[in-house]
């Protein structure tokens, strides 16, 4: 069964069902990989008019976690620790990095959230 997809104006196919099995054809060029990955392809062309192959683009989403790497979820904030040190956890707040242990960030946050709260 054959597979098709429109995307950004081009169709991508899989006629084989392989993940890997994707097809279309950019600026000209075939292209197969991963449905992923030609979609990016395919993005890269019709925001650079640039061509770039699937290939390229295969190692960029899969950065290996580190063993020690902890990532929490708090209030829709994202709480990262790369070391594994209980005192190294950080976080992004409206551009400013935010250092420190995971519950004074967690205090820091509830406050600006409380304080935003208040004025609206």
């Amino acid at each position: 069964m054959k597979k098709r997809i429109f995307h950004r104006g081009h169709n991508i196919e899989n006629a084989t069902g392989d993940p890997d099995g994707w097809k279309t054809i950019i600026n000209g060029r075939p292209v197969a990989s991963k449905l992923t990955l030609v979609k990016k392809s395919i993005d890269w062309w019709c925001d650079m008019k640039a061509f770039m192959p699937p290939e390229k683009f295969a190692g960029v989403d899969s950065q290996p976690q580190h063993a020690d790497q902890k990532i929490e979820d708090y209030k829709g904030f994202k709480l990262m620790n790369d070391s594994g040190k209980p005192n190294e956890w950080y976080v992004m707040l409206r551009g400013r990095l935010l250092k420190g242990s995971p519950i004074a960030i967690k205090k820091h946050l509830d406050a600006v959230i409380e304080k935003l709260k208040q004025q609206k």
